[in-house]
């Protein structure tokens, strides 16, 4: 940092200054706006006086933006072709595959019937929303800090993401798939409720979980199969496993866990779309590991 030109100093403390107090002011953003926002400005300024112009910056970043505002809006492109909406299909293959470990039951319903309390919140469900969270932040935060810190690297992760983004988006708009809660409401199980994020409440910031539902009210409502946040899990673990020490093994595998509990727990997607996302995430690792060997990138 010593080395780096006046203009980067300033530029990047000026970004640091707005960012943190913006954070501070409305707390950590969840919407893609303003996250990019804050990406794309923190990589401009970072990268004052290097060979990196503003140009290079806004194409590098262009794919994550057209992807994720894709997926929103995939919902209508199905629409748009007449795909038909899966939810009998993937509630009948959830219930033959796991039923008979829960009663019967789809895991969701088992799982509420057991475990939720309308009327108490359990300090565990704090931790359920904050990984189910991570998911809108983690990813981008990785992306951001090794744009900066290590363009290899960045280059690597980047392709990953854009890869089983791109994978699941085309999946969202060929088979538009429904969740669990969605087939409760259609009557084909008992009633779930969309539980994933009220643990917010428990460290007393219930305002991120409103963002987060409201979120969940506008964007593909039927983008069940693959579970992005499943497979963006098994993504981060899979490409920092060979990088990372024991003890960050041990919270890897925690992550992906809990974010397979969170998401069958909460409502938001079957067992059955986790798993398919993690196959995802493995089939567009090594599918990555092979295409760098073929060019000659070097293994970091």
């Amino acid at each position: 940092m010593s080395n780096w030109p006046s203009e980067r100093k300033y530029a990047v403390a000026i970004w640091a200054s707005i960012t943190v107090g913006y954070i501070l002011w409305q707390g950590i953003p969840f919407d893609r706006a303003t996250q990019f926002l804050i990406i794309i400005t923190a990589a401009l300024a970072f990268s004052i006086g290097t060979t990196t112009g503003p140009i290079r910056v806004f194409a590098d970043w262009g794919p994550f933006v057209v992807l994720l505002y894709g997926y929103d809006y995939s919902r209508g492109a199905a629409d748009t072709f007449g795909f038909k909406v899966r939810v009998e299909e993937i509630y009948n293959i959830e219930l033959s595959w796991f039923g008979w470990l829960f009663d019967g039951k789809i895991p969701t319903v088992w799982f509420q019937q057991h475990l939720y309390d309308p009327n108490q919140i359990a300090w565990w469900e704090s931790l359920v929303a904050l990984v189910y969270v991570s998911h809108f932040v983690v990813p981008w935060a990785i992306v951001g800090v090794l744009y900066i810190k290590n363009r290899e690297l960045w280059a690597k992760f980047a392709r990953r993401v854009i890869a089983i983004s791109f994978a699941a988006l085309i999946t969202y708009i060929l088979i538009p798939a429904a969740p669990p809660w969605y087939a409760a409401r259609v009557g084909l199980c008992d009633p779930i409720v969309r539980i994933v994020t009220r643990g917010w409440e428990v460290v007393g910031i219930p305002i991120a979980g409103q963002i987060i539902s409201l979120g969940q009210g506008v964007v593909n409502q039927v983008a069940a199969i693959p579970s992005l946040h499943a497979g963006m899990a098994v993504t981060i673990t899979l490409f920092f496993w060979s990088r990372a020490g024991f003890k960050m093994k041990v919270f890897l595998v925690f992550y992906v866990a809990l974010m397979f509990f969170a998401l069958v727990f909460g409502g938001e997607h079957y067992i059955f779309d986790a798993t398919l996302g993690a196959l995802y995430a493995i089939a567009i690792e090594f599918g990555c590991r092979a295409w760098e060997r073929r060019n000659g990138h070097k293994a970091q």
